[in-house]
């Protein structure tokens, strides 16, 4: 009897870890807990953060977190898309495969992957929008940067005087329009944002 119990309890425990719910909503297309799950893993396999190396991230509904990766993971949809409506930052399919060789090696034998059962069609597919995202989001950022001039940065240098002391414009110019430029960037990136998760009807039910 005992082990019988033990047996129900072990499956139970099993079943709870795959168990998904729908947290957002891209135009009809529904994003699922254990898609965000799987898209999370893969993002820390083949893109980790500057000198960490690369591991399997866990991360489940109703951690702090989980709401920030679903908000990653609704905005990789809508710029996938956008870059197959205008068919840009095409992904060669050799890409595709080395991306899931890379995922499927580190991922191998590890409990937390194998209790989301992800099959090789639907981890193509992940991969294939994750790489198509980042890819356009490239393009769009190398498009819509600007050049900031000479005159905007002294403004800038003149408007916050006490920040920079006694030292002349020349001796900070070029830090500035780098700054200029990327807070530039930044919110032209952030409005594009806005209206494409707009065209796209994107709905976080995690929110």
């Amino acid at each position: 009897m005992g082990i019988i119990l033990s047996l129900i309890f072990s499956l139970n425990a099993y079943a709870a870890t795959i168990v998904t719910e729908t947290v957002g909503q891209v135009s009809e297309y529904v994003i699922t807990s254990r898609e965000v799950q799987i898209a999370v893993v893969a993002e820390h396999i083949l893109f980790p953060a500057k000198g960490v190396a690369p591991k399997i991230y866990e991360i489940r509904p109703g951690a702090p977190e989980f709401q920030g990766a679903v908000t990653n993971i609704l905005l990789e949809t809508v710029v996938a898309l956008e870059a197959e409506n205008f068919n840009v930052a095409n992904v060669t399919p050799e890409e595709i495969k080395n991306a899931m060789t890379t995922v499927q090696r580190a991922v191998a034998g590890k409990a937390y992957w194998a209790s989301l059962e992800v099959s090789e069609a639907e981890l193509q597919k992940i991969l294939s929008r994750k790489l198509t995202s980042k890819a356009f989001l490239k393009f769009k950022t190398n498009s819509m940067s600007g050049i900031i001039t000479d005159q905007e940065a002294q403004m800038y240098y003149e408007r916050n005087r006490v920040k920079f002391g006694s030292l002349p414009f020349a001796s900070f110019k070029d830090n500035i329009k780098t700054y200029l430029a990327q807070q530039q960037l930044e919110e032209r990136i952030r409005s594009w944002f806005e209206v494409i998760m707009r065209k796209y009807k994107v709905r976080n039910f995690t929110n």
